[in-house]
């Protein structure tokens, strides 16, 4: 069933270089002219999905690549994805207190980036490059108290500009003769985050039983309370490095 399904665009790609009867045929590497479609989930999103106490959704990093020359490619990645989680707590002493929590990050990135290929041979494919991220990142955070009779709920909200740069190294092996390739990518990225103020809304019961909102603006890292009356001009950016290493499936085909 796959070979039926590969074999259209096997035979719009080129046949490998070093054919020769002594040399078994490993794959069908793509060449100048050719297109790809590359799909890369990194051992932490791995280990977010196996999580339960993660809820996970969204796509992996995707890459639509097009080979320039036998060795250079122009590569064009994005992802989309929302990571949620949630805490429950209970205390009895002195007062009986419930919390829950809720912690939600969504998050878009497209990563333009090259690849260099350092050579044309059968087995083993070895690249290196560099991508240039931008995106947008939106956190939410809910906790809701409840003391007694009485009811807390305090939500923060925040908007963030991404743009980063990265570099990276890959290998990759084709399969058989199908224009498929597995491999491994590791990859080390620098991002840097800019965003207007933390919105913060306090909305406590009243004596009527509705809610009363409060709002105030305060860095990321404020602790609750602190700089009540700052304005919504405020602006904060930090940077943060980071690496991964990803599982690779890259499908080729021709125009």
């Amino acid at each position: 069933m796959i070979a039926l399904f590969c074999m259209p665009a096997f035979a719009q790609l080129s046949t490998r270089e070093n054919q020769e009867p002594s040399v078994f045929k490993i794959g069908t590497r793509p060449q100048k002219g050719n297109l790809g479609i590359w799909i890369g989930p990194s051992i932490t999103e791995f280990i977010q999905m196996a999580d339960q106490n993660i809820n996970w959704r969204g796509m992996p990093l995707i890459n639509f690549k097009f080979y320039t020359s036998n060795r250079f490619v122009v590569r064009v990645g994005l992802q989309i994805y929302n990571k949620s989680q949630g805490l429950t707590a209970k205390e009895t002493e002195p007062d009986e207190v419930d919390v829950k929590h809720s912690k939600s990050n969504t998050y878009f990135m497209l990563s333009p980036g090259v690849e260099y290929h350092f050579t044309p041979k059968n087995v083993v494919d070895v690249y290196v490059g560099g991508s240039l991220p931008i995106g947008c990142n939106s956190i939410v955070n809910k906790t809701k108290y409840t003391v007694g009779k009485d009811k807390l709920k305090y939500n923060q909200m925040q908007n963030q500009f991404l743009l980063g740069f990265g570099a990276f190294t890959g290998l990759q092996c084709f399969v058989a003769d199908l224009p498929l390739a597995i491999g491994l990518e590791f990859g080390i990225s620098g991002f840097g985050k800019f965003g207007g103020a933390v919105k913060n809304v306090v909305s406590e019961m009243n004596e009527k039983g509705k809610y009363e909102d409060k709002t105030y603006y305060t860095h990321y890292d404020a602790d609750f309370g602190e700089e009540m009356m700052q304005a919504k001009k405020i602006s904060t950016s930090k940077f943060e490095l980071g690496y991964d290493l990803r599982i690779t499936l890259s499908y080729y085909f021709g125009k």
